[in-house]
């Protein structure tokens, strides 16, 4: 049954997410964007926690999103140590496509759906969840 689940799943997200904006950012740059468009700019060792990466692998997602002009990196006044990460009008831009993207995704899988069927559907992931 999970099998099945899973697979299902994965057909679903192939299906409705070929023409996603952000096809061409990884998962952790997907991840920062999503980050710093939350909570905005935030220190590299704030990044790396939240994100559950090493320092070093934060760096190099930083570094990929800043040559892509996504985000900027600055180092305030008060301590010039202090590396601060934040999203460029790019990256805001980026981000808001995914979003946007994200929700047509789930209004793409819940169509076939007759209204009740989706109403006990999200009460099935809220309870798979806990939420």
């Amino acid at each position: 049954m999970a099998r099945e689940l899973m697979s299902n799943l994965e057909i679903l997200t192939r299906q409705f997410l070929v023409s996603q904006k952000t096809s061409d950012l990884s998962r952790s740059e997907t991840a920062l964007l999503r980050l710093l468009a939350d909570r905005g700019a935030s220190t590299m060792s704030d990044v790396s926690a939240e994100l559950g990466l090493a320092l070093s692998s934060t760096t190099g997602v930083v570094d990929s999103l800043v040559r892509r002009k996504l985000v900027e990196r600055s180092r305030p006044e008060a301590d010039r140590r202090t590396v601060v990460v934040g999203l460029t009008r790019s990256g805001r831009r980026i981000h808001d496509h995914f979003v946007a993207d994200r929700v047509s995704l789930g209004m793409a899988m819940l169509e076939p759906l007759s209204p009740d069927e989706r109403q006990k559907l999200l009460a099935l992931f809220r309870k798979m969840t806990g939420r």
